[in-house]
């Protein structure tokens, strides 16, 4: 079971800066193959854009509404984390700001990557999977004592 974020973040997520266009931003979707980007600047990280929204901007663009740039478009509901934080803290100030995303930093503030409800669920089954293979490998039998009802002799 990962146990730090370094373990499960989804990395090479693209990062743009807020004045990026709509198309720079469905191209770099394309080429990360991540539905998801981080908007980020030199200064600090503005938020993130999903494929949803990414979609719903370009809907109201071509409708007239004005769109200076992926930054009018991304979510800022999200956390900061960084690489060596504990999922277990991490999973529980994502649910103290009401947020499913984290946006993991390095020291100088840079991104390395995002961490999502989605990582976290499938790191719990697999724990919760690995779990349950112990725990019937407890109540087993060895491999050189076969059970008696098999009439089989061990040896």
């Amino acid at each position: 079971m990962p146990t730090f974020v370094r373990d499960l973040m989804l990395k090479n997520v693209a990062v743009l800066p807020p004045r990026a266009t709509l198309r720079e931003a469905a191209a770099s979707m394309a080429r990360s193959r991540r539905g998801l980007l981080v908007i980020a600047d030199a200064e600090r990280v503005h938020g993130l854009l999903t494929m949803r929204r990414l979609i719903l901007g370009a809907e109201a663009a071509a409708q007239g509404f004005p769109i200076h740039g992926v930054g009018d478009l991304a979510n800022s509901r999200f956390v900061l984390t960084h690489e060596d934080e504990r999922l277990t803290q991490l999973s529980t100030r994502m649910v103290r700001a009401g947020t499913g995303r984290a946006v993991v930093v390095d020291e100088d503030g840079q991104v390395l990557g995002v961490v999502t409800t989605l990582e976290l669920a499938r790191a719990e089954r697999r724990r919760r999977r690995l779990r349950s293979v112990e725990l019937s490998s407890e109540d087993s039998f060895p491999a050189s004592d076969p059970p008696s009802w098999t009439g089989a002799v061990a040896g």
